[in-house]
């Protein structure tokens, strides 16, 4: 109980940031553009209390899920009860008083603020420094493949370089984890081997991570062959063998990735073995005896890979560009779940409803301030992305509403305008209604 409770109060604290950065958004853009302001809430349902500013009132409410920014005259008409028009309680002109480009502006500031938001989270856990793995900027070197895995089964084999999957071309192993996760229907997977390009059909096995279901083919990234820590004593340290050494070949095998080393080692089965290491630009021979080890169960030499989890640091100004890339990531994410889910195949359940957002943000919570604030940008970028698709009821509904009474230089009748935002409100309500039940099914399966 304690564990959900704290869940759900970082959740509360996570989106009502975001919501209230994006609504901040939109009021910015109104009071630099002369636009009159009722009010600006901070959070939903019955008032606690408001405070009358200089230009508008600012309310608390006790939903504090977000907040929302109320523009006179948005709705075409406010009126008292009694009917008589009411008067805004600062400066500034009507909303359908104003320009076109000048609500454009009011309406795209919200998504942009957000935008801003996990751009300069970015940029700033970017230069404090991220984990990266190694082969993140890497070709997709295969060097793990999975006994009886669907990778295994269609024929792929370590050392293959994967170069396309579903038709995307793949330049490094970062979008090839990213595609493999949201494949989840069989596919066509086209690597190098040997100079040759061979394509294979794959039938990817649905995982469960943190209760979201995933694409699984069973391979893993290439590590190079390198001795990162040792202990001693140890059969290697016996041997000869120095952390640093990059291992060559073993009992003649030559080894391109470190993965080769375990199943070769024990497959000697403790009888000594040959091993090329090359140090310092120089070729050695080393014979290494294995020992058993009675926790792991199988023989050893006492060698673990480099860390292939280092922290990367990037100074000003190549921080900049990270944080951008790492903002179009998330974009890009998005996308391509949306369209996942038009070309079926992805399915409902591969969207993070907001019981896992829930379960998520009390994850990254823990994990501490820095993974929280990453969570902060990746949902504030992914929520501007959703917000922007051309659906009535969200910001991109209401800006191709703008565009095309700028295309037919006019505005709508309100009316009209009201009964789209309506439907579409509608299906939003229907849709999220649809990912609750789908979400919450995931954790009582």
């Amino acid at each position: 109980m304690l564990n959900v409770l704290f869940s759900l109060a970082a959740f509360v604290v996570v989106l009502g940031f975001i919501v209230i950065v994006h609504e901040f958004g939109h009021y910015l853009a109104g009071r630099l553009q002369g636009f009159a302001i009722e009010a600006f809430s901070v959070g939903f349902g019955p008032k606690i209390f408001e405070i009358k500013g200089t230009y508008n009132l600012w309310q608390f409410r006790w939903i504090l899920l977000g907040g929302y920014v109320k523009f006179y005259g948005e709705t075409g008409e406010d009126e008292h009860p009694e009917g008589e028009p009411q008067a805004p309680p600062g400066p500034g002109r009507p909303f359908m008083e104003k320009k076109r480009w000048q609500r454009f502006l009011v309406m795209i500031m919200g998504v942009t603020f957000n935008v801003i938001l996990a751009y300069c989270i970015f940029t700033g856990i970017a230069t404090r420094g991220l984990v990266e793995a190694t082969s993140r900027n890497q070709p997709a070197n295969v060097g793990v493949v999975a006994p009886n895995s669907p990778a295994a089964r269609a024929g792929i084999k370590p050392g293959d370089v994967i170069v396309n999957i579903a038709g995307r071309p793949v330049s490094d192993w970062n979008q090839a984890e990213q595609d493999i996760v949201l494949n989840q229907e069989p596919y066509h997977l086209t690597v190098e081997r040997n100079g040759k390009r061979l394509t294979f059909h794959v039938t990817p096995e649905i995982m469960k991570f943190y209760h979201q279901p995933t694409g699984y083919i069973g391979v893993i990234s290439s590590i190079p062959p390198v001795v990162g820590a040792m202990e001693k004593p140890s059969p290697a340290f016996d041997g000869g063998m120095r952390p640093g050494d990059k291992v060559v070949s073993l009992d003649g095998h030559l080894i391109s990735s470190f993965f080769q080393l375990a199943p070769l080692v024990a497959a000697g089965k403790g009888r000594p073995q040959k091993f090329v290491v090359e140090r310092d630009g120089k070729t050695l021979d080393l014979t290494i005896t294995p020992e058993w080890n009675k926790d792991a169960k199988r023989y050893l030499i006492g060698i673990s890979s480099i860390n292939p989890l280092p922290i990367v640091r990037y100074p000003f100004p190549s921080n900049l560009a990270k944080g951008f890339r790492m903002t179009l990531e998330q974009f890009t994410l998005a996308f391509r779940v949306v369209r996942g889910l038009i070309e079926r195949t992805l399915s409902l359940s591969a969207i993070g409803g907001p019981v896992s957002i829930v379960y998520m943000t009390g994850k990254f919570a823990r994990a501490g301030v820095v993974s929280l604030l990453l969570f902060v940008a990746m949902i504030s970028a992914q929520l501007a992305f959703f917000n922007l698709l051309p659906i009535p009821g969200l910001d991109g509904g209401q800006l191709l509403i703008l565009l095309i009474e700028g295309s037919i230089r006019r505005d709508l009748p309100m009316v009209v305008k009201e009964r789209i935002i309506m439907i579409g409100f509608s299906l939003v309500i229907l849709f999220f209604l649809a990912i609750m039940f789908v979400d919450t099914a995931k954790f009582f399966h």
